[in-house]
């Protein structure tokens, strides 16, 4: 039957594995909020009526509010990596320090988020804490900058492990430590385009921004997706 096809392929099934968690589906719920920024903006400026652009709005700001719900307490698993880095004395210096700094950022990024989440429900004034955005994206954008400082420093040490002409040296983990390294720049600086653009540093379309999440949001997926078994 059409049906076991369907429902006993292995694709099937590793989808299935892949959004029984809260990660996951967050990230999916990502690639939907900065698409439909994305669409909005792209709609709007080729002349699609009023109404189809409130949808790709209106969904953005639905799905942005799941984001917010399905992210709480994930400052706890930032805060524990922070420490586990920080006790591991075997790491390069500055591998370690911009670890525990971009874990620190992003823990507090997210923390104030959650307060954004509750003001979203009613549970806080909106009207109290007008600074609790600015003050997370600024999180963000910090955490980021200690990510690029991190790949940076990631690509650096490999290249000199190609380039000392060990034969110790397996090169083929190396390629792959590099490759991991310049992706992870790429992506950082994508994000940091965001945060930037949300500070008011940069003055980009919508249509940018969502473009850019968008990029960021599948190569976490495809990171996620790959990692499932």
């Amino acid at each position: 039957m059409v049906a076991d096809s369907i429902i006993y392929h292995p694709t099937f099934a590793k989808s299935i594995r892949f959004l029984d968690s809260t990660p996951k589906r967050e990230k999916c719920f990502r690639l939907v909020a900065y698409l439909s920024r994305f669409l909005s903006y792209y709609l709007q400026r080729q002349g699609f009526s009023g109404d189809i652009v409130k949808i790709f709005k209106d969904l953005k700001g639905h799905v942005t509010f799941i984001r917010k719900g399905l992210r709480f307490l994930k400052p706890l698993n930032h805060l524990q990596t922070a420490a586990e880095t920080f006790d591991n004395k075997l790491m390069d210096p500055i591998l370690q320090n911009t670890t525990v700094i971009r874990n620190l950022c992003y823990a507090g990024y997210l923390s104030l988020d959650s307060i954004t989440w509750f003001k979203m429900m009613g549970l806080i004034d909106p009207k109290k804490m007008t600074k609790v955005p600015t003050y997370a994206s600024r999180f963000w954008l910090f955490g980021l900058i200690a990510g690029v400082i991190n790949s940076l420093r990631t690509y650096k040490i490999n290249s000199a492990k190609l380039e000392s002409g060990d034969e110790k040296v397996d090169v083929e983990a190396v390629n792959a430590k590099l490759y991991k390294a310049k992706r992870k720049l790429v992506w950082d600086l994508l994000d940091m385009f965001i945060a930037l653009n949300t500070l008011n540093y940069l003055h980009f379309t919508e249509g940018d921004v969502g473009l850019a999440g968008t990029l960021t949001s599948i190569m976490g997926l495809r990171d996620m997706w790959a990692a499932t078994k």
